[in-house]
């Protein structure tokens, strides 16, 4: 008898330690399916800023119409480490013919242009990724 005692016990011990453990587990496992769901029902045109250097840069990011007069103006000085990046969301959608202006340093311009329309847009600045090309700007559009 004291033997099947001991058995339930053991079981009954394992149980709750297993539940234990599962909860927070799950807990966090349905945080990460929120946040991941949240962020792809996010929408909007954005630009990263990756800093891939090891020193601080002053970047101006600029959105110019098809004529060039400048839309949205924004300076950022990125103090970020060596692959840490920031993001920023423009307040309107970026149409085709539009440019995207690019100052590293007050030193270094490049500029794209966008060939569609596009409520989902991402434009990503890379500083220092290439030691011979200090500043690039890549469009994606989903």
């Amino acid at each position: 008898m004291s033997r099947k005692i001991l058995v339930i016990f053991v079981c009954i011990f394992l149980l709750l330690i297993s539940i234990i453990v599962l909860i927070p587990v799950v807990k966090q496992n349905i945080l990460l399916d929120n946040n991941e769901n949240n962020n792809n029902k996010e929408s909007g045109n954005y630009f990263f800023i990756h800093n891939w250097g090891n020193k601080s840069h002053e970047v101006t990011v600029e959105v110019l119409d098809s004529k060039k007069i400048p839309l949205y103006l924004t300076n950022h000085i990125c103090q970020l480490l060596k692959k840490e990046s920031m993001r920023k969301q423009f307040p309107f959608t970026l149409t085709s013919g539009t440019y995207i202006k690019a100052t590293l340093d007050n030193n270094i311009t490049k500029t794209e242009m966008i060939s569609n329309d596009a409520s989902d847009l991402s434009i990503s600045i890379d500083i220092e990724i290439q030691p011979d090309d200090p500043l690039d700007i890549g469009i994606a559009i989903p």
